[in-house]
């Protein structure tokens, strides 16, 4: 018996493979393409050859000669939110049903890192591409374009040439102004930023939207660097060291962990979650879901963005009279314990 250390996966061939079973390249080929067409004898020497090596197709070797690719690539701008966890989710249900395979990259809020993601994506010369924008950024897209990628893009308004799905942020922080003054919420605060990310920005455009149209409601914007935990924490304490009279008696987050950061300031202040503030956050983000006090949400669609996407990149794959087009999801409102108390915990409302 050899006592050599097993051969890597990767240095074993369909030629290692044919002799070791005593039979021809040809004869490993239709053995794992056309099985119907290799006696079981020879299947079975073949299979025992397989095992013994290691031998692993190389898929992409085969995909490139016959021209075309089973895999699709999503590169995600932020793991850490679930919004794009649900696109994720979204996306590989589509592509699962198609027969296909759906390989994930975190830019991380790197504009070069997504740029190193569509760039390697490219190389291995993928079915196509999904891609969630860093902050609008177009780094490394029009590359992955020249390169003959198909693209589809998440998360955003309008990307020339390109199919988008989104969903309407302006929309989102409409319906969650609207709500705190149904609820006879007057003193309206919008917390959270930088508002030159879009997203942020349209919210923020809708909450003064619903503000402007009721008479007597007027709205703050309590702005921070980013939309973490960390952040609503820092606009809580300042909250805090104002007048009781002066503090917001409704207050849309611009994200759930900002609101989450805020209960958790204020809450060690005394103040009461809605009797005082009644609070509603702008994404649904499941890492908010342990707070202490349910947070009412506007829901943003991410598992239907991902599906949604995942078929228009399909079309473009199949078809070569494909025409771009820009699909908007509406988000919903979901009200829980922040604004409307214990007793009517759990309501909906769109």
């Amino acid at each position: 018996m050899s006592t050599s250390p097993p051969r890597r996966r990767a240095s074993v061939t369909m030629a290692d493979v044919a002799a070791a079973a005593g039979v021809a390249i040809g004869t490993v080929s239709n053995a794992l393409n056309h099985p119907e067409r290799v006696t079981e004898e020879l299947l079975a020497r073949v299979h025992r050859a397989i095992a013994e090596l290691g031998f692993v197709r190389n898929s992409a070797a085969r995909s490139l000669a016959a021209g075309n690719s089973s895999t699709v690539g999503f590169v995600l701008v932020d793991l850490a939110n679930s919004l794009f966890v649900d696109m994720a989710r979204g996306a590989e249900r589509a592509a699962q049903d198609a027969g296909m395979y759906l390989v994930l990259a975190n830019s991380d809020i790197s504009p070069d890192k997504q740029a190193t993601y569509l760039d390697h994506f490219s190389q291995e010369q993928v079915a196509g591409i999904l891609l969630t924008l860093v902050a609008g950024d177009r780094s490394g897209l029009d590359r992955a374009r020249t390169a003959g990628r198909r693209v589809v893009i998440l998360d955003a308004d309008r990307v020339d040439d390109f199919c988008v799905v989104g969903t309407d942020y302006e929309q989102a922080g409409y319906l969650a102004a609207q709500h705190l003054i149904s609820l006879g919420r007057t003193r309206l605060a919008f917390a959270g930023g930088p508002i030159w990310m879009s997203a942020i920005g349209d919210r923020l455009r809708g909450v003064e939207r619903a503000a402007a149209e009721t008479p007597g409601v007027t709205v703050t914007h309590l702005d921070s660097a980013e939309i973490q935990a960390e952040d609503g924490r820092q606009i809580g304490w300042r909250l805090a060291d104002l007048p009781r009279a002066e503090i917001p008696d409704g207050i849309v987050a611009a994200a759930d962990l900002v609101a989450l950061g805020l209960m958790q300031a204020l809450v060690d202040r005394d103040i009461r979650f809605p009797d005082d503030i009644a609070l509603i956050a702008c994404d649904d983000n499941k890492s908010a879901y342990d707070s202490l006090i349910p947070i009412s949400t506007v829901d943003l669609p991410g598992y239907q963005m991902g599906l949604s996407a995942m078929q228009l990149l399909l079309e473009e794959i199949q078809s070569e009279t494909h025409t771009h087009r820009r699909v908007i999801i509406e988000p919903r409102l979901t009200a829980r314990e922040s604004t409307i108390g214990r007793v009517a915990r759990g309501t909906s409302a769109d």
